[in-house]
Protein backbone atom coordinates (compact mmCIF):
# COMPACT_ATOMS: atom_id res chain seq x y z
CA UNK A 1 0.00 0.00 0.00
CA UNK A 2 1.15 3.63 -1.23
CA UNK A 3 1.18 6.07 1.82
CA UNK A 4 -2.00 4.25 2.85
CA UNK A 5 -2.03 6.78 5.92
CA UNK A 6 -3.34 9.65 3.54
CA UNK A 7 -5.66 7.14 1.26
CA UNK A 8 -8.37 8.74 3.31
CA UNK A 9 -7.57 12.03 1.26
CA UNK A 10 -7.74 10.43 -2.07
CA UNK A 11 -11.55 9.68 -1.22
CA UNK A 12 -12.38 13.40 -0.33
CA UNK A 13 -10.79 14.10 -3.66
CA UNK A 14 -12.88 11.60 -5.09
CA UNK A 15 -16.40 13.50 -4.13
CA UNK A 16 -16.77 15.42 -7.32
CA UNK A 17 -20.14 17.04 -8.67
CA UNK A 18 -20.70 15.43 -12.35
CA UNK A 19 -23.80 17.27 -12.78
CA UNK A 20 -22.16 21.00 -11.34
CA UNK A 21 -18.76 20.51 -13.11
CA UNK A 22 -19.19 18.78 -16.89
CA UNK A 23 -16.70 18.58 -19.71
CA UNK A 24 -18.54 21.15 -21.88
CA UNK A 25 -18.87 23.62 -19.05
CA UNK A 26 -15.28 23.25 -17.58
CA UNK A 27 -13.22 26.79 -18.60
CA UNK A 28 -11.41 25.30 -20.88
CA UNK A 29 -9.26 27.73 -23.43
CA UNK A 30 -8.12 27.23 -26.23
CA UNK A 31 -3.87 28.13 -26.13
CA UNK A 32 -3.36 31.96 -26.45
CA UNK A 33 -0.72 31.89 -28.82
CA UNK A 34 -2.72 29.82 -31.29
CA UNK A 35 -5.84 32.30 -31.57
CA UNK A 36 -3.10 34.53 -33.15
CA UNK A 37 -1.53 34.35 -37.17
CA UNK A 38 2.22 34.26 -36.32
CA UNK A 39 4.10 37.07 -38.58
CA UNK A 40 6.85 35.73 -40.04
CA UNK A 41 10.09 37.59 -40.03
CA UNK A 42 13.48 36.79 -40.94
CA UNK A 43 16.04 34.87 -38.44
CA UNK A 44 18.06 36.51 -36.09
CA UNK A 45 21.74 36.79 -37.25
CA UNK A 46 24.02 34.32 -35.32
CA UNK A 47 25.84 36.57 -33.71
CA UNK A 48 23.12 38.11 -32.32
CA UNK A 49 21.60 35.35 -30.82
CA UNK A 50 25.37 34.31 -29.90
CA UNK A 51 24.97 37.24 -27.51
CA UNK A 52 21.56 37.04 -26.37
CA UNK A 53 22.69 33.56 -24.97
CA UNK A 54 26.08 34.80 -23.64
CA UNK A 55 23.75 37.90 -21.54
CA UNK A 56 21.99 35.19 -20.68
CA UNK A 57 23.92 32.64 -18.87
CA UNK A 58 25.47 35.76 -17.30
CA UNK A 59 22.17 37.07 -15.98
CA UNK A 60 21.07 33.70 -14.81
CA UNK A 61 23.72 34.08 -12.16
CA UNK A 62 22.55 37.02 -10.61
CA UNK A 63 18.40 35.93 -10.10
CA UNK A 64 16.99 33.62 -7.95
CA UNK A 65 14.43 31.84 -10.10
CA UNK A 66 11.53 29.99 -8.76
CA UNK A 67 10.47 26.51 -9.63
CA UNK A 68 6.81 25.65 -9.27
CA UNK A 69 6.23 21.36 -8.78
CA UNK A 70 2.15 20.81 -9.47
CA UNK A 71 1.21 17.16 -9.15
CA UNK A 72 -2.22 15.22 -9.80
CA UNK A 73 -4.07 15.00 -6.67
CA UNK A 74 -2.85 11.16 -6.12
CA UNK A 75 -1.01 9.76 -3.60
CA UNK A 76 1.04 7.56 -7.33
CA UNK A 77 2.22 11.46 -8.62
CA UNK A 78 2.77 12.98 -4.58
CA UNK A 79 5.71 10.75 -4.04
CA UNK A 80 7.83 11.65 -7.52
CA UNK A 81 6.92 15.14 -6.91
CA UNK A 82 8.70 15.08 -3.77
CA UNK A 83 11.80 13.68 -5.28
CA UNK A 84 12.20 15.64 -7.91
CA UNK A 85 11.45 18.95 -5.47
CA UNK A 86 14.77 17.10 -3.22
CA UNK A 87 16.69 16.80 -7.17
CA UNK A 88 15.65 20.98 -7.59
CA UNK A 89 16.85 21.60 -4.25
CA UNK A 90 20.55 19.95 -4.87
CA UNK A 91 21.15 21.16 -8.51
CA UNK A 92 20.01 24.81 -8.01
CA UNK A 93 20.60 25.73 -3.59
CA UNK A 94 19.72 29.58 -4.06
CA UNK A 95 16.09 28.32 -6.03
CA UNK A 96 12.94 28.76 -4.74
CA UNK A 97 10.95 25.82 -5.13
CA UNK A 98 6.89 25.81 -4.40
CA UNK A 99 4.99 22.59 -4.79
CA UNK A 100 1.03 23.66 -5.82
CA UNK A 101 -1.43 21.58 -4.14
CA UNK A 102 -5.48 21.07 -2.76
CA UNK A 103 -5.98 21.87 0.62
CA UNK A 104 -6.52 17.68 1.08
CA UNK A 105 -3.48 17.01 -0.83
CA UNK A 106 -0.92 20.09 1.06
CA UNK A 107 -1.32 17.58 4.21
CA UNK A 108 0.04 14.27 2.92
CA UNK A 109 2.72 16.45 0.96
CA UNK A 110 3.68 18.50 3.45
CA UNK A 111 4.75 15.75 5.79
CA UNK A 112 7.32 14.67 3.46
CA UNK A 113 9.17 17.78 2.61
CA UNK A 114 12.05 19.66 3.43
CA UNK A 115 9.89 22.76 4.93
CA UNK A 116 13.06 24.94 5.03
CA UNK A 117 13.67 24.31 1.52
CA UNK A 118 10.31 23.92 -0.03
CA UNK A 119 7.30 25.95 0.44
CA UNK A 120 3.71 24.42 0.04
CA UNK A 121 0.91 26.95 -1.96
CA UNK A 122 -2.82 25.35 -1.11
CA UNK A 123 -5.12 26.31 -3.91
CA UNK A 124 -9.48 26.06 -3.35
CA UNK A 125 -10.98 23.08 -4.45
CA UNK A 126 -13.97 22.43 -2.89
CA UNK A 127 -15.95 19.99 -5.48
CA UNK A 128 -19.26 18.44 -4.14
CA UNK A 129 -21.46 15.63 -4.91
CA UNK A 130 -20.95 11.89 -5.08
CA UNK A 131 -18.91 10.24 -7.51
CA UNK A 132 -16.60 7.79 -6.95
CA UNK A 133 -15.57 8.27 -10.91
CA UNK A 134 -11.42 9.00 -12.17
CA UNK A 135 -12.61 10.97 -14.62
CA UNK A 136 -14.86 13.45 -12.66
CA UNK A 137 -11.69 13.55 -10.78
CA UNK A 138 -9.95 14.51 -13.48
CA UNK A 139 -12.82 17.25 -15.19
CA UNK A 140 -13.13 18.65 -11.74
CA UNK A 141 -9.18 19.79 -11.85
CA UNK A 142 -9.86 21.84 -14.45
CA UNK A 143 -11.40 24.65 -11.95
CA UNK A 144 -7.96 25.24 -10.17
CA UNK A 145 -7.22 27.18 -13.42
CA UNK A 146 -8.46 30.53 -12.26
CA UNK A 147 -6.32 30.06 -8.74
CA UNK A 148 -3.43 28.78 -10.35
CA UNK A 149 -3.32 31.77 -13.03
CA UNK A 150 -3.73 34.10 -9.64
CA UNK A 151 -0.66 32.42 -8.47
CA UNK A 152 1.42 32.87 -10.97
CA UNK A 153 0.87 35.82 -11.95
CA UNK A 154 1.45 36.87 -8.86
CA UNK A 155 4.76 35.40 -8.41
CA UNK A 156 5.52 37.55 -11.89
CA UNK A 157 4.68 40.61 -9.71
CA UNK A 158 5.97 40.17 -6.78
CA UNK A 159 9.87 39.56 -8.50
CA UNK A 160 9.66 40.70 -12.37
CA UNK A 161 13.40 39.42 -12.51
CA UNK A 162 12.73 36.23 -11.46
CA UNK A 163 12.16 33.24 -14.01
CA UNK A 164 9.40 30.92 -13.13
CA UNK A 165 9.97 27.16 -13.89
CA UNK A 166 6.45 24.97 -13.85
CA UNK A 167 6.59 21.88 -14.07
CA UNK A 168 3.00 20.05 -13.96
CA UNK A 169 1.94 16.93 -13.74
CA UNK A 170 1.02 14.93 -17.09
CA UNK A 171 -2.91 15.08 -16.05
CA UNK A 172 -2.81 19.06 -15.78
CA UNK A 173 -2.50 20.27 -18.96
CA UNK A 174 -3.99 23.03 -18.89
CA UNK A 175 -1.49 25.00 -16.65
CA UNK A 176 0.40 24.97 -20.09
CA UNK A 177 -1.99 27.82 -21.11
CA UNK A 178 -1.32 29.60 -17.84
CA UNK A 179 2.17 29.70 -18.57
CA UNK A 180 2.30 30.39 -22.18
CA UNK A 181 0.90 33.99 -21.67
CA UNK A 182 4.20 35.10 -20.31
CA UNK A 183 7.68 35.12 -21.69
CA UNK A 184 9.12 34.42 -18.10
CA UNK A 185 7.31 31.20 -17.59
CA UNK A 186 8.38 27.92 -18.98
CA UNK A 187 5.97 25.09 -18.79
CA UNK A 188 7.36 21.65 -18.50
CA UNK A 189 4.93 18.52 -18.16
CA UNK A 190 6.74 15.52 -15.58
CA UNK A 191 5.28 12.02 -16.63
CA UNK A 192 4.93 9.92 -13.53
CA UNK A 193 5.09 6.96 -15.59
CA UNK A 194 7.89 5.23 -17.51
CA UNK A 195 9.07 5.66 -21.12
CA UNK A 196 7.06 2.61 -22.22
CA UNK A 197 4.17 2.66 -20.67
CA UNK A 198 3.90 6.43 -21.61
CA UNK A 199 4.39 6.00 -25.03
CA UNK A 200 2.03 2.86 -25.24
CA UNK A 201 -0.43 4.66 -23.49
CA UNK A 202 -0.89 7.83 -24.84
CA UNK A 203 -0.26 6.20 -28.57
CA UNK A 204 -3.22 3.93 -27.92
CA UNK A 205 -5.30 7.03 -26.87
CA UNK A 206 -4.06 8.59 -30.13
CA UNK A 207 -5.36 5.83 -32.14
CA UNK A 208 -9.28 5.14 -30.92
CA UNK A 209 -11.64 4.31 -31.85
CA UNK A 210 -9.29 0.66 -31.23
CA UNK A 211 -10.12 -1.88 -34.13
CA UNK A 212 -9.49 -5.36 -33.09
CA UNK A 213 -7.72 -7.96 -35.59
CA UNK A 214 -9.28 -11.70 -35.05
CA UNK A 215 -7.27 -12.21 -32.24
CA UNK A 216 -8.19 -9.77 -30.26
CA UNK A 217 -5.55 -7.59 -30.68
CA UNK A 218 -4.55 -4.39 -31.75
CA UNK A 219 -1.58 -3.22 -33.76
CA UNK A 220 -0.35 0.73 -33.36
CA UNK A 221 0.68 2.65 -36.20
CA UNK A 222 3.53 4.46 -34.53
CA UNK A 223 4.96 1.18 -33.11
CA UNK A 224 4.28 -1.26 -35.42
CA UNK A 225 5.92 -4.33 -34.12
CA UNK A 226 4.23 -4.13 -30.48
CA UNK A 227 0.49 -5.78 -30.24
CA UNK A 228 -1.83 -5.19 -27.23
CA UNK A 229 -4.62 -7.43 -26.38
CA UNK A 230 -7.83 -6.50 -25.41
CA UNK A 231 -6.85 -7.81 -22.08
CA UNK A 232 -4.47 -4.56 -21.87
CA UNK A 233 -7.19 -2.50 -22.08
CA UNK A 234 -9.21 -0.62 -19.23
CA UNK A 235 -12.85 -0.29 -20.38
CA UNK A 236 -12.87 3.20 -21.13
CA UNK A 237 -9.87 3.03 -24.15
CA UNK A 238 -11.76 -0.11 -25.39
CA UNK A 239 -14.93 1.42 -26.11
CA UNK A 240 -13.72 4.94 -26.46
CA UNK A 241 -14.62 6.65 -29.77
CA UNK A 242 -12.73 9.66 -29.66
CA UNK A 243 -15.87 12.06 -29.00
CA UNK A 244 -15.96 10.16 -25.25
CA UNK A 245 -15.19 12.02 -22.17
CA UNK A 246 -11.90 10.24 -21.66
CA UNK A 247 -11.06 10.79 -25.16
CA UNK A 248 -11.27 14.05 -25.36
CA UNK A 249 -9.51 14.56 -21.93
CA UNK A 250 -6.66 12.74 -22.32
CA UNK A 251 -6.42 14.03 -26.12
CA UNK A 252 -6.25 17.26 -24.31
CA UNK A 253 -3.06 16.03 -22.34
CA UNK A 254 -1.24 14.73 -25.46
CA UNK A 255 -1.75 18.28 -27.18
CA UNK A 256 -0.33 20.18 -23.93
CA UNK A 257 2.89 17.43 -24.18
CA UNK A 258 3.42 19.00 -27.76
CA UNK A 259 3.32 22.35 -26.64
CA UNK A 260 6.12 22.24 -23.64
CA UNK A 261 9.60 23.31 -23.19
CA UNK A 262 10.44 20.32 -21.62
CA UNK A 263 8.74 16.53 -20.88
CA UNK A 264 10.59 15.17 -18.02
CA UNK A 265 10.11 11.78 -17.10
CA UNK A 266 10.44 9.20 -14.01
CA UNK A 267 12.78 6.89 -15.25
CA UNK A 268 16.53 6.22 -16.23
CA UNK A 269 18.36 6.30 -19.33
CA UNK A 270 20.11 3.47 -18.48
CA UNK A 271 16.99 1.76 -17.73
CA UNK A 272 14.85 2.16 -20.31
CA UNK A 273 16.66 2.76 -23.93
CA UNK A 274 13.78 1.55 -25.45
CA UNK A 275 10.72 3.13 -23.94
CA UNK A 276 12.74 6.77 -23.69
CA UNK A 277 13.38 6.23 -28.15
CA UNK A 278 9.73 5.61 -28.34
CA UNK A 279 8.07 8.28 -26.32
CA UNK A 280 10.97 10.56 -28.70
CA UNK A 281 9.89 9.30 -31.37
CA UNK A 282 6.20 10.39 -30.74
CA UNK A 283 7.51 13.77 -29.39
CA UNK A 284 10.01 14.65 -32.13
CA UNK A 285 9.65 18.31 -31.49
CA UNK A 286 9.85 18.34 -27.50
CA UNK A 287 13.08 17.60 -25.41
CA UNK A 288 12.63 14.90 -23.06
CA UNK A 289 14.65 14.36 -19.76
CA UNK A 290 14.60 11.56 -18.08
CA UNK A 291 15.29 12.54 -14.16
CA UNK A 292 14.25 8.97 -12.33
CA UNK A 293 13.86 7.49 -10.83
CA UNK A 294 12.19 9.37 -8.86
CA UNK A 295 12.53 7.00 -5.35
CA UNK A 296 12.52 7.36 -1.91
CA UNK A 297 15.26 5.41 -0.36
CA UNK A 298 15.34 2.92 2.24
CA UNK A 299 15.43 3.87 6.04
CA UNK A 300 19.07 3.14 7.31
CA UNK A 301 17.73 1.43 10.68
CA UNK A 302 18.94 -1.42 11.58
CA UNK A 303 17.28 -4.92 12.98
CA UNK A 304 18.10 -3.97 16.05
CA UNK A 305 16.11 -0.68 16.67
CA UNK A 306 13.11 -2.79 16.93
CA UNK A 307 11.04 -0.22 19.06
CA UNK A 308 10.50 1.94 15.95
CA UNK A 309 10.65 -0.48 13.40
CA UNK A 310 6.98 -1.54 11.51
CA UNK A 311 6.41 -4.86 12.56
CA UNK A 312 5.98 -6.60 9.42
CA UNK A 313 10.04 -5.87 9.09
CA UNK A 314 10.49 -7.71 12.78
CA UNK A 315 8.38 -10.24 11.47
CA UNK A 316 10.59 -10.38 8.23
CA UNK A 317 13.89 -10.46 10.35
CA UNK A 318 12.79 -13.91 11.63
CA UNK A 319 12.66 -15.09 7.92
CA UNK A 320 14.98 -16.95 5.84
CA UNK A 321 16.77 -14.58 2.69
CA UNK A 322 14.82 -14.59 -0.09
CA UNK A 323 12.23 -16.31 0.99
CA UNK A 324 9.09 -13.81 1.54
CA UNK A 325 6.12 -12.54 -0.88
CA UNK A 326 5.67 -9.36 -0.75
CA UNK A 327 1.52 -9.01 -1.90
CA UNK A 328 0.17 -5.73 -2.10
CA UNK A 329 -2.22 -3.50 -5.05
CA UNK A 330 -1.18 0.20 -4.63
CA UNK A 331 -3.32 3.09 -2.65
CA UNK A 332 -6.26 3.72 -6.06
CA UNK A 333 -6.93 0.13 -6.88
CA UNK A 334 -7.45 -3.22 -5.44
CA UNK A 335 -8.58 -7.02 -6.47
CA UNK A 336 -12.37 -8.38 -6.24
CA UNK A 337 -13.57 -10.45 -3.33
CA UNK A 338 -13.36 -13.31 -5.21
CA UNK A 339 -10.21 -13.03 -6.43
CA UNK A 340 -8.79 -11.87 -3.19
CA UNK A 341 -10.26 -15.60 -2.31
CA UNK A 342 -8.53 -17.62 -4.68
CA UNK A 343 -5.22 -15.49 -4.11
CA UNK A 344 -5.85 -16.70 -0.15
CA UNK A 345 -6.09 -19.97 -0.96
CA UNK A 346 -3.06 -19.79 -3.97
CA UNK A 347 -0.77 -18.58 -1.41
CA UNK A 348 -1.71 -21.30 1.27
CA UNK A 349 -1.35 -24.01 -1.09
CA UNK A 350 2.30 -22.91 -1.95
CA UNK A 351 3.58 -22.94 1.14
CA UNK A 352 5.84 -20.07 0.49
CA UNK A 353 5.55 -17.08 3.19
CA UNK A 354 3.97 -13.81 2.33
CA UNK A 355 3.55 -10.46 3.33
CA UNK A 356 -0.17 -9.49 1.65
CA UNK A 357 -1.47 -5.56 2.30
CA UNK A 358 -4.91 -4.94 2.21
CA UNK A 359 -6.45 -2.17 1.27
CA UNK A 360 -9.63 -1.82 4.02
CA UNK A 361 -11.58 0.40 1.21
CA UNK A 362 -13.31 0.18 -2.44
CA UNK A 363 -11.15 1.64 -4.87
CA UNK A 364 -11.78 4.30 -7.39
CA UNK A 365 -13.26 1.98 -9.86
CA UNK A 366 -15.84 0.91 -7.30
CA UNK A 367 -14.63 -2.86 -6.75
CA UNK A 368 -15.48 -4.17 -2.80
CA UNK A 369 -12.52 -4.24 -0.66
CA UNK A 370 -10.42 -7.50 -0.74
CA UNK A 371 -10.94 -8.28 2.74
CA UNK A 372 -14.48 -9.23 2.56
CA UNK A 373 -13.25 -11.97 0.42
CA UNK A 374 -10.78 -13.61 2.73
CA UNK A 375 -11.60 -17.37 3.74
CA UNK A 376 -12.63 -17.42 7.50
CA UNK A 377 -9.96 -17.14 9.92
CA UNK A 378 -7.34 -17.75 6.71
CA UNK A 379 -5.11 -14.17 8.39
CA UNK A 380 -5.12 -15.91 11.51
CA UNK A 381 -4.18 -19.43 10.69
CA UNK A 382 -1.22 -18.22 8.62
CA UNK A 383 -0.29 -16.15 11.60
CA UNK A 384 0.13 -18.56 13.78
CA UNK A 385 1.80 -21.27 12.08
CA UNK A 386 4.44 -18.57 11.01
CA UNK A 387 3.58 -18.64 7.32
CA UNK A 388 2.55 -15.16 6.61
CA UNK A 389 0.84 -11.66 7.35
CA UNK A 390 -2.45 -9.95 6.48
CA UNK A 391 -2.88 -6.49 7.45
CA UNK A 392 -4.97 -3.44 6.87
CA UNK A 393 -2.99 -0.75 7.65
CA UNK A 394 0.04 1.91 5.96
CA UNK A 395 3.19 -0.34 5.37
CA UNK A 396 6.44 0.74 4.89
CA UNK A 397 7.33 -0.40 1.38
CA UNK A 398 10.56 0.89 0.16
CA UNK A 399 11.82 -0.87 3.84
CA UNK A 400 10.19 -3.95 3.09
CA UNK A 401 11.21 -4.59 -0.76
CA UNK A 402 15.04 -3.97 0.66
CA UNK A 403 14.79 -6.22 3.25
CA UNK A 404 16.78 -9.58 2.54
CA UNK A 405 14.16 -11.87 3.36
CA UNK A 406 11.78 -10.47 0.40
CA UNK A 407 12.08 -12.79 -2.73
CA UNK A 408 9.07 -11.60 -5.03
CA UNK A 409 6.88 -9.02 -5.30
CA UNK A 410 3.06 -9.78 -6.33
CA UNK A 411 1.77 -6.33 -7.64
CA UNK A 412 -0.53 -3.93 -9.37
CA UNK A 413 2.74 -3.14 -11.73
CA UNK A 414 2.31 0.61 -11.02
CA UNK A 415 5.44 2.12 -11.78
CA UNK A 416 6.45 3.92 -8.65
CA UNK A 417 5.75 0.42 -7.31
CA UNK A 418 8.02 -1.23 -9.97
CA UNK A 419 10.75 0.86 -9.85
CA UNK A 420 10.81 0.22 -6.15
CA UNK A 421 10.79 -3.64 -6.64
CA UNK A 422 14.00 -2.93 -9.34
CA UNK A 423 15.42 -0.57 -7.16
CA UNK A 424 15.60 -3.09 -4.33
CA UNK A 425 16.53 -6.15 -7.48
CA UNK A 426 13.27 -8.13 -6.57
CA UNK A 427 11.40 -9.72 -9.19
CA UNK A 428 7.63 -9.75 -9.47
CA UNK A 429 4.46 -11.55 -10.23
CA UNK A 430 2.55 -9.14 -12.47
CA UNK A 431 -1.07 -8.39 -11.51
CA UNK A 432 -2.14 -4.96 -13.37
CA UNK A 433 -5.52 -3.62 -12.62
CA UNK A 434 -5.73 -0.24 -14.73
CA UNK A 435 -4.45 2.32 -16.96
CA UNK A 436 -0.71 2.06 -18.09
CA UNK A 437 -0.11 -0.62 -15.51
CA UNK A 438 -0.75 -3.28 -18.30
CA UNK A 439 2.09 -1.84 -20.05
CA UNK A 440 4.21 -1.83 -17.87
CA UNK A 441 3.83 -5.76 -16.60
CA UNK A 442 4.21 -5.92 -20.80
CA UNK A 443 7.67 -4.06 -20.24
CA UNK A 444 8.71 -6.25 -17.27
CA UNK A 445 7.62 -9.33 -19.02
CA UNK A 446 9.20 -8.91 -22.20
CA UNK A 447 11.58 -6.34 -22.35
CA UNK A 448 12.85 -6.80 -19.08
CA UNK A 449 12.62 -10.33 -18.53
CA UNK A 450 12.09 -9.32 -14.28
CA UNK A 451 8.30 -10.34 -13.98
CA UNK A 452 5.49 -13.09 -14.30
CA UNK A 453 2.30 -12.26 -15.17
CA UNK A 454 -0.27 -13.77 -13.05
CA UNK A 455 -3.58 -11.87 -14.43
CA UNK A 456 -4.70 -8.52 -16.02
CA UNK A 457 -7.92 -6.35 -14.31
CA UNK A 458 -10.29 -7.43 -11.74
CA UNK A 459 -12.04 -9.03 -14.75
CA UNK A 460 -9.82 -11.85 -14.69
CA UNK A 461 -10.92 -15.76 -13.53
CA UNK A 462 -8.31 -16.16 -11.42
CA UNK A 463 -7.55 -19.90 -9.91
CA UNK A 464 -5.78 -20.87 -7.10
CA UNK A 465 -3.30 -23.13 -9.12
CA UNK A 466 -2.45 -20.49 -11.33
CA UNK A 467 -1.69 -18.72 -8.02
CA UNK A 468 0.35 -21.62 -6.68
CA UNK A 469 2.38 -21.68 -9.75
CA UNK A 470 3.18 -18.07 -10.25
CA UNK A 471 4.90 -18.29 -7.15
CA UNK A 472 6.66 -21.45 -7.61
CA UNK A 473 8.13 -19.60 -10.32
CA UNK A 474 9.80 -16.55 -9.04
CA UNK A 475 10.27 -18.29 -5.61
CA UNK A 476 10.86 -22.35 -6.01
CA UNK A 477 14.48 -23.43 -5.58
CA UNK A 478 13.41 -25.86 -8.60
CA UNK A 479 12.42 -23.01 -10.62
CA UNK A 480 14.78 -22.62 -13.62
CA UNK A 481 13.02 -19.54 -13.74
CA UNK A 482 13.58 -17.69 -10.58
CA UNK A 483 17.62 -17.37 -10.49
CA UNK A 484 17.34 -16.26 -14.11
CA UNK A 485 14.96 -13.36 -12.81
CA UNK A 486 16.56 -12.64 -9.55
CA UNK A 487 19.91 -12.21 -12.47
CA UNK A 488 17.71 -9.49 -14.75
CA UNK A 489 16.61 -7.67 -11.71
CA UNK A 490 19.60 -7.38 -9.99
CA UNK A 491 21.01 -5.76 -13.47
CA UNK A 492 18.08 -3.65 -13.49
CA UNK A 493 19.08 -3.05 -9.52
CA UNK A 494 22.71 -1.71 -10.94
CA UNK A 495 21.06 0.46 -13.44
CA UNK A 496 18.87 2.41 -11.13
CA UNK A 497 22.03 2.73 -8.36
CA UNK A 498 23.82 4.24 -11.12
CA UNK A 499 21.46 6.84 -11.90
CA UNK A 500 20.61 7.68 -8.04
CA UNK A 501 24.06 7.10 -6.72
CA UNK A 502 26.14 9.25 -9.25
CA UNK A 503 26.44 12.60 -10.66
CA UNK A 504 26.93 12.09 -14.51
CA UNK A 505 25.28 12.99 -17.55
CA UNK A 506 22.97 10.26 -16.88
CA UNK A 507 22.29 10.55 -13.87
CA UNK A 508 18.90 11.88 -12.21
CA UNK A 509 21.61 14.91 -10.79
CA UNK A 510 22.76 15.03 -13.74
CA UNK A 511 19.49 15.16 -16.21
CA UNK A 512 17.89 17.40 -13.53
CA UNK A 513 20.40 20.18 -13.64
CA UNK A 514 20.52 20.10 -17.47
CA UNK A 515 16.94 20.44 -17.36
CA UNK A 516 17.21 23.96 -15.08
CA UNK A 517 20.00 25.21 -17.09
CA UNK A 518 18.09 24.32 -20.55
CA UNK A 519 14.82 26.16 -18.75
CA UNK A 520 17.10 29.42 -17.68
CA UNK A 521 18.53 29.64 -21.01
CA UNK A 522 15.14 29.40 -22.58
CA UNK A 523 13.59 32.18 -19.95
CA UNK A 524 16.64 34.42 -20.23
CA UNK A 525 16.85 34.28 -24.44
CA UNK A 526 13.15 34.95 -24.76
CA UNK A 527 13.10 37.54 -22.08
CA UNK A 528 16.13 39.30 -23.40
CA UNK A 529 14.80 39.09 -27.43
CA UNK A 530 11.40 40.70 -26.16
CA UNK A 531 12.98 43.02 -24.25
CA UNK A 532 14.62 44.92 -27.33
CA UNK A 533 17.51 43.28 -28.32
CA UNK A 534 16.02 42.45 -31.95
CA UNK A 535 12.50 44.05 -32.20
CA UNK A 536 11.36 40.52 -32.84
CA UNK A 537 11.06 37.06 -31.29
CA UNK A 538 12.36 34.33 -33.38
CA UNK A 539 10.75 31.18 -31.04
CA UNK A 540 14.06 30.36 -28.67
CA UNK A 541 17.38 30.96 -29.86
CA UNK A 542 19.56 28.00 -28.80
CA UNK A 543 16.98 25.83 -27.92
CA UNK A 544 14.49 23.16 -29.86
CA UNK A 545 11.36 24.93 -31.05
CA UNK A 546 8.34 23.53 -29.00
CA UNK A 547 6.52 21.49 -31.04
CA UNK A 548 3.43 22.40 -32.43
CA UNK A 549 3.96 25.87 -31.61
CA UNK A 550 3.12 28.83 -34.08
CA UNK A 551 6.77 30.37 -34.78
CA UNK A 552 7.59 32.99 -34.90
CA UNK A 553 5.88 35.76 -32.52
CA UNK A 554 7.02 39.53 -33.16
CA UNK A 555 7.42 41.91 -30.40
CA UNK A 556 3.80 43.59 -30.80
CA UNK A 557 1.93 39.72 -30.90
CA UNK A 558 3.77 38.97 -27.51
CA UNK A 559 2.50 41.39 -26.08
CA UNK A 560 -0.87 41.10 -27.42
CA UNK A 561 -0.78 37.44 -26.03
CA UNK A 562 0.14 38.88 -22.47
CA UNK A 563 -2.39 41.08 -22.59
CA UNK A 564 -5.24 38.63 -23.31
CA UNK A 565 -6.94 37.09 -20.02
CA UNK A 566 -6.66 33.11 -19.28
Amino acid sequence: MRDGMHRHQISRELTVCRDVIKPSSLPIQTNPRDQIRPIRSPALPAAITDSIAMAAETDHHRRVDHVVLFPFMAQGHFAPFRCLAALVRRCRPDARVTVVATVDAAESIHAHLDHDAVAVHVLPFSPVGASQRLIDLFLASESLRPAFHQFIAGLRRSDPRAYVHVVADMFLAWTADVARGDPGVTHSVLLTTGGYGSALYFSLWNSVPLVPDDAECFQLPSFPDIRVHRSQLTDHLATADGGDEWSTFIHRQIAAFSRADALLVNTAEKLEPKGLSMLRQSLNNVQVFPVGPLLRAASSSSPQETTSRSPILVWLDKQPPGSVLYVSFGSLYTISASQATELAMGLQKSGHKFVWVVQPAADVNGSESPSSGLPDGFAERMEVAGRGLVVQCWAPQVEILAHPATGAFLTHCGWNSAQESLAAGVPMVGWPLSAEQFYNAKLLVEEMGVCVELARSTAAAVTRDEVLKAVDRVLGETSGVRDVMRRKAAEMKEAIDAARDSDDEYSSLGVTRRFLDAMARTSSVMGTTISGTSGEAQGRPGWPKRGMKPNPLNTEELIAVQELKI
